[in-house]
């Protein structure tokens, strides 16, 4: 640990690291006059920094790695030997004895005093890595609560009790509470009840991939009419699809749940997204961009006027890019207007605004109505139909940098996309500065990560026999012995020149197009793949998941 005199302060090590620059602490300073903050807390609510980078900065001045929390599980002993309230107050998290050491998480600066309170309780001398203050918050709440509650075993025992209640008087709530701290537990994106034909199924959504949980009687389909009741639909029809919403509070947490069902052979298919009130800023190398490709994105980003587009199927983090790429923008010196559907980040030196139907507020109107407000940069959740799209394209053509994301597959993809939405060939070559197109992967779990030789089935789908060493999770307590812990990008880039805006104006074949941005070094998705493979960051099971067994 540094000695207190010779710590360099959080703002120059956050300045040295390129996070921020003196425009942003003179508006934190001038913030600090009214609300009298600390300088980082400033920094991190009006987004300036993410909570990575400011970890970071604090890890770097006072000599502590910093580690990732969703990849440490604490010890169960450990954790009985303190508490929640003791580890809240003073923020850290015992995760396992090593030797003579306690390994502990912190958030927090008083390391003196933290180390005297656990080596007060434990015996041992501490020793600290330092994570971010929400992962941390939320890991003592979720921890210290499934430590006392265990909660497979609670939902096993409910799902005795209401089996050997043929009558149906005891409420399915306390079972649907489970269900919930169940799906927190897990991190899980969606929780999906399915019936069968004897049988209702509960699969959660864990990192893009459906996991069944446990299996009901299918006298429990009454679960379904509960969870209508608590999202306001129509518990009496049961022949037509139907959508609602309830909003809870789970260790901590408010979360909103959009529900949707739908009517199959043997009843109603229920699914719920799962969508956290508060959403944690990732930067662009958190997201998974290699290093060499961060400066092409920013690059990208950062010109004055035109349209930059994020394309990729849904739940691919579209949106989460295109507000790491938002920080790399000086908004400082922009005003920058965003219209959502829904606002996922709260990102308070941004105007943002939400579509609303019933008001008539959609992307289209959203984009005439901001032009009025002196915009430089405009973002737009997402452009779907003939009028958002000429909109927008109209928006950068008057010398406004335009944001949005298209469903398309592939990056080259989005100018077929663009024209068959009315966008004429001269327009599109105008204004189209770059499109990225991304997939989600699954991160091999640190932990459990080990090296082994490729066969040739493998060394023969990436196209390279000259792979001698692959990687793999065996399985352990931290990723729940699936082998995955979290998410990663897989992408691809595409920068409009000259000479391919040329090719987009004369209205050439997708194919040319490719070919073309080849030459100036354009690499598809499945090279960025395979990057990731090699380094030991996803494995080949999970590129051919999501990219499939026919790759270009």
């Amino acid at each position: 640990m540094a000695p207190e005199q010779k710590r360099k302060p959080l703002g120059v090590i956050l300045q040295e690291r390129g996070n921020i620059t003196e425009q942003h602490i003179d508006f934190a300073l001038q913030e600090q006059k009214v609300t009298n903050e600390k300088l980082g807390e400033i920094l991190l609510r009006l987004g300036f920094v993410t909570e990575y980078e400011f970890a970071i900065a604090i890890a770097d001045q006072s000599e502590l790695v910093y580690k990732d929390l969703d990849t440490l599980a604490p010890d169960e002993e450990l954790l009985r030997m303190f508490n929640k309230n003791l580890c809240l107050s003073n923020s850290f998290l015992p995760i396992r004895r090593d030797g003579q050491e306690v390994i502990a998480a912190t958030s927090g600066t008083d390391f003196q005093k933290t180390g005297h309170l656990i080596n007060r309780q434990t015996g041992l001398a501490p020793t600290f890595v330092y994570v971010e203050n929400t992962k941390l918050m939320n890991a003592i709440h979720n921890y210290y609560y499934f430590l006392d509650n265990p909660v497979e075993t609670l939902i096993d025992k409910e799902i005795r009790l209401l089996s050997n209640d043929p009558d149906g008087m005891r409420p399915v709530d306390k079972l649907l509470e489970h269900l919930l701290h169940l799906a927190v537990k897990y991190r899980a994106s969606d929780i999906h009840i399915r019936p069968l034909e004897t049988t209702v199924n509960v699969a959660l959504r864990i990192d893009g991939v459906m996991r069944s949980m446990f299996s009901l009687p299918s006298s429990m389909k009454r679960m379904v009419s509960s969870i209508k009741t608590r999202a306001n639909m129509d518990i009496a029809e049961q022949r037509l699809p139907q959508d609602g919403s309830f909003s809870e509070n789970i260790l901590n947490n408010k979360f909103n749940f959009r529900v949707s069902t739908t009517v199959c052979p043997y009843g109603e298919n229920m699914v719920m997204r799962i969508l956290p009130m508060k959403s944690a800023f990732l930067g662009m190398n958190q997201l998974g961009f290699l290093e060499e490709d961060v400066a092409r994105v920013k690059e990208i980003f950062n010109e004055p006027f035109g349209i930059v587009l994020l394309t990729g199927p849904t739940g691919s983090g579209k949106t989460s890019t295109l507000y790491a790429a938002l920080m790399t923008i000086n908004l400082l010196e922009k005003n920058v207007m965003t219209v959502e559907n829904p606002i996922e980040y709260r990102f308070p030196i941004l105007r943002q605004t939400e579509v609303n139907a019933k008001a008539g507020y959609n992307f289209a109107n959203a984009i005439r109505y901001f032009l009025r407000h002196d915009p430089d940069v405009i973002l737009v959740g997402e452009i779907r139909d003939e009028e958002t799209a000429e909109t927008a394209f109209s928006a950068s053509e008057t010398g406004h940098m335009v944001l949005s994301t298209l469903h398309t597959n592939s990056a080259i993809g989005a100018i077929p996309r663009l024209r068959a939405l009315g966008i004429p060939p001269f327009m599109l070559a105008d204004s189209l500065i770059g499109v990225v197109s991304q997939r989600l992967v699954r991160k091999i779990c640190e932990n459990c990560r080990e090296s082994y030789q490729p066969g040739e089935e493998e060394l023969e789908y990436l196209g390279d026999p000259g792979i001698t060493e692959l990687f793999h999770g065996v399985g352990c307590d931290v990723c729940g012995h699936t082998g995955y812990v979290g998410r990663s990008l897989i992408y691809e880039i595409l920068d409009v020149n000259r000479t391919l805006s040329a090719l987009i104006g004369s209205d050439v074949d997708q194919e040319t197009l490719t070919q073309e941005a080849e030459k100036n070094g354009f690499k598809n998705i499945f090279a960025t793949a395979v990057i990731k493979a090699r380094q030991g960051i996803t494995t080949v099971a999970e590129v051919r998941r999501v990219l499939g067994n026919v790759v270009v």
